[in-house]
């Protein structure tokens, strides 16, 4: 395994942690082995292994290989790791203690985070008022101007070809039939370096818009725990990191096999306390049959979309012990599962079980971690926005996808940019996230 590209790795830790979760412990631990000795130590992934492989060895009955990593791991240089694997033994070896502190060093930093009050919908729609009013302004302004801008590049493609066609049938030609003829044939090449222009003019308005608008979303939300930053798109290493994220999350399909294509645009990242977290509008599709055409281009018989809507993931420092989903109880949903999904969870809500339905390996975890107040919100969430989220848990990380059936926060050139509804939508979706994420921070009995 020692010439394995980063990639092919990252595919095989995916498959090993689902291994783990199928209770399949021989194999993922075979898989795990393999993949520490071509990982490197100084990564994240070589000690999401070495977590991986500890809680195999575990369940396995191997106590002594699992006591022995967890020491390596306790005694690691990492804070972070060195505190995972003190925790741990502590779980292994119940009469171990972990090293005590001296007075002088620095108190680790806390499992979890105070919750700040929400932002409401009314702050919110008070904040826009306050200070989105003139960009909105000033955005309608470039909407309308790049309209009579793209209006005034049709009357002036039409002008000058007929003065062209004029000027040729003057000089070359006197038939009508000619001219018309010659005429439509320069107004089909005048197309192509049209499109172009407008394109161009499309695109200047877009980017204007999504820098000014969306920024503003994002720097009224955070606040002192809170630190959110927003770029319109990431680089490839993070289009990467989204591909593994949307195959981990477990939800929309049950395989390993990867989005054959994977857009993403209107990223979110950063941290709520200390729990890191990435949220992103992304359409992810999977593509067969594909060839090249006359012109050179690669083309697809047919093209199946996976998922497109804003999808978040959160990461926490701490770990699931099991893995649950929470599904919307329609017909999509439904038609999603897979059996491998795990049991269905009993809860004793029943307005949210009339609009969710939840799977997981663990009838307890699962119900600790569905407490009364977050289902509260999903069910408001519900009500309110008109959409419904798909969530899983998945060893550290919590997934939310929220699907849409149009492109989220794309500046509509025939509509003023003055309604409130798409500043609104992106609101209540990156809320509902950020208040998931907190539910669980201060949701104690999860990591107890």
């Amino acid at each position: 395994m020692s010439e394995l590209s980063t990639t092919e790795i990252d595919r095989l830790y995916i498959k090993a942690d689902r291994l783990l979760h199928q209770q399949k412990y021989v194999e993922a631990i075979a898989l795990s082995e393999q993949l520490l000795e071509v990982v490197d130590s100084k990564s994240r992934l070589y000690f999401d292994l070495q977590r991986g492989l500890i809680k195999a060895y575990q369940q396995n009955q191997e106590l002594d290989k699992a006591i022995a990593l967890c020491k390596l791991v306790a005694d690691s240089d990492v804070a972070g790791r060195a505190l995972w694997g003190q925790n741990f033994l502590t779980v292994l070896e119940p009469n171990f203690s972990p090293a005590i502190e001296s007075d002088t060093a620095p108190a680790p930093k806390p499992n979890y985070i105070s919750c700040t009050k929400p932002k409401t919908l009314a702050q919110f729609k008070q904040y826009c008022e306050q200070n989105l009013l003139t960009e909105l302004k000033a955005t309608e302004s470039k909407r309308k101007y790049t309209l009579k801008t793209i209006f005034g590049s049709i009357i002036f493609c039409l002008i000058a070809t007929w003065i062209f066609c004029l000027l040729f049938a003057f000089l070359f030609t006197d038939r009508t039939d000619v001219r018309l003829n010659f005429y439509l044939f320069c107004l089909v090449l005048t197309i192509p370096p049209w499109v172009i222009f407008v394109r161009g003019c499309i695109h200047t308005y877009r980017l204007g818009f999504k820098r000014n608008i969306i920024e503003s979303i994002v720097d009224f939300i955070s606040d002192e725990d809170r630190q959110l930053n927003y770029a319109a798109h990431l680089f490839l290493e993070n289009k990467r990191q989204t591909i593994m994220a949307l195959c981990r999350s477990q939800i929309f399909t049950g395989n390993l096999q990867e989005p054959d294509y994977l857009e993403q645009e209107d990223c979110v990242y950063g941290t709520i306390g200390n729990t890191d977290l990435f949220f992103a509008e992304i359409f992810a599709e999977n593509r067969r049959g594909g060839y090249l055409n006359e012109y050179g281009q690669e083309t697809y018989r047919s093209k199946q979309t996976l998922f497109h809507g804003l999808f978040f993931e959160a990461k926490f420092a701490k770990s699931f012990a099991c893995r649950t989903f929470v599904i919307p109880n329609d017909i999509r949903g439904i038609a999603a599962l897979n059996g491998w999904r795990g049991e269905t969870i009993a809860l004793e809500d029943p307005e949210f079980d009339r609009l969710f339905r939840v799977y997981g390996d663990s009838q307890v975890e699962s119900r600790y971690i569905l407490s009364t107040n977050l289902m509260h919100r999903l069910v408001e969430f519900n009500k309110k926005a008109g959409r419904k989220a798909y969530i899983s848990f998945v060893d550290s990380f919590i997934y939310v996808a929220i699907p849409y059936r149009y492109r989220l926060f794309e500046p509509k050139l025939f509509t003023s940019m003055m309604s409130f509804t798409p500043l609104k939508e992106y609101f209540e979706d990156l809320q509902l996230a950020i208040a998931i994420v907190e539910d669980l921070n201060l949701n104690r009995r999860i990591w107890q």
